[in-house]
């Protein structure tokens, strides 16, 4: 439970200060936080995605099917150590960009498959964890693929409130399924 709760609490405080030191550089509400690796502070963007590496890995030997808590401590893992490249440089996509990417779009979608099959080892609250946590992920699909045109530029926040929502499930996870 520690470890869960310990990765969840470097990953929120360590996102959290990145969007304090540079309100002035970027409006957390539409830019997402792997842009402020190049921003002040920008090395807190790796601890982002170690710390819900940590938890998720944390949490993987308790569950009866982690396969996809496993993706996601794998995805964060990436999307944390490989950086994308600086905001608004859209017309050339580097490698390091690309894997970036993938490792966050694996991440933010494994979680929702992870609640939702978890259901029956964490009674109650999954499933509508994971609908919310879906609906989320659309939210910031149409966003990301769309631009401003249909629902203005919210995807920073989209991403934010998604990664919250997946490290409170890992957390809740974690309490619920913690050895006696």
């Amino acid at each position: 439970m520690i470890p869960v709760l310990g990765g969840a609490l470097v990953a929120l405080g360590s996102m959290l200060l990145l969007d304090l030191v540079n309100l002035d550089v970027f409006d957390p509400v539409a830019v997402m936080v792997s842009y402020y690796v190049h921003a002040r502070a920008g090395g807190l963007v790796t601890l982002v995605g170690l710390g819900c590496a940590v938890a998720a890995f944390a949490l993987v030997p308790r569950l009866r099917r982690p396969g996809a808590v496993a993706v996601f401590g794998a995805g964060m893992l990436v999307a944390g150590l490989v950086p994308t490249q600086p905001f608004g440089q859209w017309d050339h996509q580097s490698v390091a960009t690309v894997v970036h990417g993938i490792g966050g779009w694996a991440a933010f979608v494994a979680i929702p498959v992870a609640a939702w099959r978890s259901r029956r080892e964490v009674p109650g609250w999954p499933g509508a964890v994971a609908a919310a946590m879906v609906v989320l992920l659309a939210i910031g699909t149409v966003d990301a693929m769309d631009g401003p045109d249909l629902l203005g530029h919210v995807l920073g926040l989209v991403e934010r409130v998604l990664v919250v929502a997946e490290l409170t499930w890992l957390v809740l996870a974690a309490w619920v399924v913690r050895q006696p």
